[in-house]
């Protein structure tokens, strides 16, 4: 049995190993293999990086852009196969007689069903009706700098081929402030190095590269134009209405409708997006994206105290990208993550996979050896483990600074409060 990204993974190998042979398009050739100078020597993306590049552009141009769903048809012809691949057991194969259609509809519908197997993340991979992929590549192997080189090779491959299934705008969005902060490594990006010089040309001199600032109540975008680029935290942009509670003190807010005002501004935004033709949905650290909340929690019943399921819906993050795909021509959903779970259940969208152990083996991450220990946490043990965390940084990182001076600080992480505790 493998995986959806190991099977991708071999024939994107015999892609790359006939030239990257494409009918139609035969510029795609041309800007994967300047990846590489002569000698075969990569040229400024890393082998990984490059790797989910000629991923991405087999399910573009190879593929047609597939679903998901439709992905695994495609891959796995067997049904058979195709279940082991999606991670679904025979025994759940059996108890619908073997009938794949049947089974999938009920893992669509059936919430009991999928609650009583662990089946949310396979739910979900199940009901995008529009190409959502994953690329997993570990924390430190360079995700934003693989976003920018998709979003640049898609919109030179929309200037040449102008009506071709191509992206003309792109949005990259990340959850927090801090996050989006890191995305701006993408202003720097030696695109040169990625596109070919005749490619590079057009594309430098009509990129548009845009980040949100706080306060603005609109993106400065021309609204149904091309080549945009827009970097933002989901903040900005998700479809939400504000939070704020109301007690004596925040009354004016409400009576002077600032709360209505902080909502419109996300709107506001949002919709100039969604005014932008032939877009590509960028979403870094995807797993913020992905899982839905249990669908629901199941409840007992105030009348007779049965369970019954509560419907909660979807993370805001998946609304405002299923907002974007009914309001404008959504070509591909690119999600990255070095985190590809769901509540400890596999996202089965991974349509490329860069693990720690490879990071470490190819010298682009630390390794982990003699990095961690392990304790037992309990009532016996918290004393000792936070004398012998605290005595450790006293004793390797007391005189450690940076270079404007701040010091070493040290953080204890809890999963939770009891922990905590």
């Amino acid at each position: 049995m493998s995986y959806l990204y190991q099977e991708l993974e071999r024939r994107v190998a015999e892609w790359r190993d006939r030239g990257y042979e494409t009918a139609g398009f035969p510029a795609i050739a041309e800007i994967l293999q300047y990846a590489r100078d002569e000698d075969g020597t990569l040229r400024f993306l890393r082998r990984a990086q490059l790797t989910a590049l000629e991923t991405y552009w087999y399910l573009r141009v190879e593929l047609g852009t597939p679903t998901i769903p439709q992905l695994y048809e495609q891959l796995f012809p067997k049904s058979r196969d195709r279940i082991a691949a999606m991670g679904i057991s025979e025994r759940l194969f059996g108890e619908v007689d073997f009938d794949f259609d049947t089974l999938t509809q009920r893992i669509r519908t059936d919430n009991a069903f999928v609650r009583a197997n662990q089946l949310e993340s396979l739910r979900e991979t199940l009901t995008l009706n529009y190409p959502s992929y994953i690329l997993a590549l570990a924390m430190g192997a360079g995700k934003t700098i693989l976003m920018g080189a998709i979003a640049a090779t898609e919109f030179a491959m929309a200037q040449e081929y102008p009506e071709g299934p191509f992206v003309k705008n792109a949005l990259i969005f990340a959850p927090g402030k801090t996050i989006i902060e890191s995305l701006r490594e993408i202003a720097d990006m030696p695109f040169a190095s990625i596109l070919p010089p005749r490619l590079h040309g057009p594309f430098a001199a009509t990129l548009k590269l845009t980040f949100t600032r706080d306060g603005e109540k609109e993106l400065p975008v021309v609204w149904g134009s091309f080549w945009n680029l827009i970097v933002t935290n989901t903040e900005k942009i998700r479809i939400q209405k504000s939070n704020r509670k109301r007690n004596a003190n925040q009354l004016l807010l409400a009576l002077t409708g600032q709360e209505d005002h902080d909502a419109d501004i996300a709107n506001l935004r949002l919709q100039a997006i969604a005014s932008l033709p032939h877009l590509a949905v960028f979403s870094d650290e995807a797993h913020h994206t992905y899982g839905q909340k249990l669908l629901g929690k199941w409840e007992k019943s105030g009348e007779d105290g049965a369970l019954e399921f509560k419907e909660q819906g979807i993370k805001k993050v998946r609304r405002t990208v299923d907002y974007l795909a009914q309001e404008t021509n959504l070509m591909v959903v690119v999600n990255t993550t070095g985190t590809p779970y769901f509540e400890r259940q596999p996202l089965r969208d991974v349509v490329t996979w860069y693990s720690l152990g490879q990071g470490i083996a190819d010298g682009v991450l630390k390794p982990l050896a003699d990095n961690i220990q392990v304790f037992d946490l309990d009532d016996a043990e918290a004393d000792h483990l936070v004398e012998h965390v605290v005595r450790d940084f006293v004793s390797t990182y007391w005189s450690v600074a940076l270079p404007d001076g701040s010091p070493a600080r040290l953080a204890l992480y809890f999963p939770n409060t009891d922990a905590l505790d």
